[in-house]
């Protein structure tokens, strides 16, 4: 026959084991945390001459074109509405990329370029945000800009035309 030992004593029984080891990690843990240094340090190390790298040129276009932040206007004879911000481009002579807002995304792209024919070309995209009631005026800026191929350009105002010389979008030079 098989005796069964009775432990009488509550220190021994399981549950109460776990109940104590849990408090006594919650203790130690609250103890190491008020123990850590409350000085954030400085990292002295500092880069390598042979590592750093050369300045980026930036090149600034005389044409008044190029190299300036637009904020478009109007939009398909259409005053350009505010959403996250107003619509607006630049036109980076570097790099002939295009980076801009949509009002809502961003534009991203590229862009050909000849001052004294007057022609101008983009490839642009724009991200898939949604923003409150901005799909309409995002969709007919992203086709005006598609179908761009002429601007004139009267110092302050640029207006993007296409090939029959209709105005399609009007930017402002940004202050």
């Amino acid at each position: 026959m098989s005796e069964q030992i009775i432990v009488k004593n509550p220190i021994f029984s399981i549950k109460a084991f776990v109940h104590k080891t849990l408090i006594f990690s919650s203790v130690l843990m609250v103890a190491a945390c008020q123990s850590q240094p409350s000085k954030v340090q400085k990292n002295t190390l500092q880069p390598k001459p042979s590592h750093t790298l050369p300045p980026m040129q930036v090149r600034k276009s005389s044409d008044g074109i190029q190299d300036v932040d637009w904020q478009i206007t109007m939009i398909h004879n259409k005053r350009a509405l505010f959403f996250s911000q107003f619509p607006s481009f630049t036109l980076n002579s570097v790099s002939k990329s295009v980076a801009g807002h949509t009002g809502c995304n961003n534009i991203y792209g590229r862009y050909r370029y000849d001052f004294a024919q007057r022609k101008l070309d983009f490839d642009v995209r724009a991200g898939h945000y949604s923003c409150n009631k901005s799909l309409a005026q995002e969709a007919e800026l992203m086709d005006a800009i598609q179908r761009v191929e002429r601007f004139q350009y009267d110092g302050t105002n640029l207006y993007l035309l296409d090939a029959r010389g209709q105005r399609l979008i009007q930017a402002q030079r940004k202050k």
